[in-house]
C-alpha cells in the first residue's frame, strides 16, 4: 500500500469495490491508499489500514454517542469524536489537538477544520441518481487542502471522515 503523500494520480476517492459488503478502499487512480472495513453485523466498529498506520474506530453509547479512535491493538484512545447537532462534532486527540467536523455548504460535502477554522480536508459524496432523494454511500471524493498536506494526522482524518459519513446519513 502506498503512502497517501506519494499518490501519483489525484483525486483521492473512497470507493465500495464489493457492493453490499462493508469494505471500502481509498483510491488514487488504480492505487489503493487505505482500506476501511466495518463489522458486518454491527457497523459501529471499523478497522482501518494505511501505509501510515492501523487504527480501530468504535461508536459507543445510545443517546450520547462517542467514536473512540485507537491504534490497532492499543487499549488507550488516541482520539475521541464528540458528535454535536446535525452531524457536526469535535475530534479531540489525547495531546489536545482538535478538529471540527462541519458540513461544507458550498459543495455538499463535509470537512475537518483545524483549531483556527481552516479546512484540512473535505469529503464529498457522489451525487444522487435521478429520482433518489438521498446520496448513496458508495463513493466519496477527498480533497486535501494545502493546510492539510503537512499534517501527519491527515490520513487518519480521511478515514475518520469517511467512517462518520457512513454512520450518519446527514
Amino acid at each position: 500500500m502506498r503512502a497517501m503523500w506519494n499518490a501519483t494520480k489525484p483525486p483521492l476517492e473512497w470507493v465500495d469495490p464489493m457492493v453490499r459488503v462493508p469494505k471500502y478502499e481509498l483510491h488514487a487512480g488504480d492505487e489503493v491508499l487505505a482500506r476501511l472495513s466495518l463489522e458486518p453485523l454491527c457497523r459501529t466498529f471499523a478497522t482501518v489500514e494505511t501505509a501510515e498506520g492501523h487504527w480501530t474506530f468504535k461508536q459507543t453509547g445510545i443517546l450520547a454517542t462517542l467514536v473512540h479512535i485507537r491504534e490497532a491493538g492499543a487499549d488507550q484512545d488516541l482520539a475521541v469524536f464528540h458528535p454535536g447537532f446535525l452531524g457536526r462534532g469535535l475530534l479531540r486527540f489525547g495531546d489536545g489537538e482538535t478538529f471540527q467536523w462541519r458540513r461544507a455548504h458550498h459543495n455538499g460535502g463535509w470537512s475537518f477544520r483545524d483549531k483556527d477554522g481552516r479546512v484540512v480536508l473535505t469529503l464529498r459524496l457522489e451525487p444522487s441518481p435521478p429520482g433518489e432523494p438521498w446520496p448513496r454511500r458508495t463513493r466519496a471524493e477527498v480533497d486535501i487542502t494545502a493546510e492539510g498536506r503537512p499534517n501527519p494526522r491527515t490520513p487518519l482524518l480521511t478515514a475518520v471522515g469517511w467512517f462518520l459519513m457512513l454512520l450518519h446519513p446527514l
